[in-house]
């Protein structure tokens, strides 16, 4: 059995499991150096190659048992049509909703957006660095999107009056 199974049904290991957000990669020197030179964070999380070089970087640094891909939960706004920009010492912005576009969604639009992710899932399926390691993706919930993309910014500091009048 391994570690992480024996772990999540209490048993007794010789490791102790950690979980790092993936936002913590953000700390690493490999990684700022890329994104002082990769300003758009959109662009940076549909460049496959620097996308999955970021993912990798804590597996080359600490060789944790699992590697966080490396995206943004908008975007899945961004490819729904909707402008996201992350402005820094801010966050993420985003622009006006099209509500008939989201209505009448494209999906061959949307999955051609975003293509660039699904290039790189199939890089990192295939990097030999992930063997015998798990690959953790993630995506916001519906109603976490729903709130960005009608508040325009991040709700953690509240959703603006536009958003309660609706």
């Amino acid at each position: 059995m391994t570690p992480i199974k024996e772990c999540l049904i209490n048993k007794k290991t010789d490791i102790n499991p950690i979980w790092l957000m993936r936002q913590a990669g953000r700390y690493l020197p490999e990684f700022r150096e890329i994104r002082k030179e990769n300003t758009n964070f959109i662009d940076l999380c549909l460049n496959p190659s620097l996308s999955e070089e970021i993912t990798l970087q804590p597996i080359n640094r600490f060789n944790f048992d699992a590697a966080i891909i490396f995206s943004d939960i908008l975007m899945v706004p961004y490819g729904l049509g909707q402008n996201v920009e992350f402005k820094k010492n801010f966050g993420p912005t985003l622009g006006e909703i099209d509500i008939d576009k989201l209505l009448d969604v494209d999906y061959g639009n949307f999955t051609n957006t975003l293509s660039p992710i699904y290039k790189l899932l199939k890089n990192l399926n295939k990097n030999d660095k992930l063997k015998n390691k798990d690959l953790i993706g993630f995506v916001g919930a519906p109603w976490t999107l729903l709130v960005y993309m009608i508040n325009k910014i991040s709700p953690k500091n509240g959703l603006s009056k536009k958003f309660l009048s609706k």
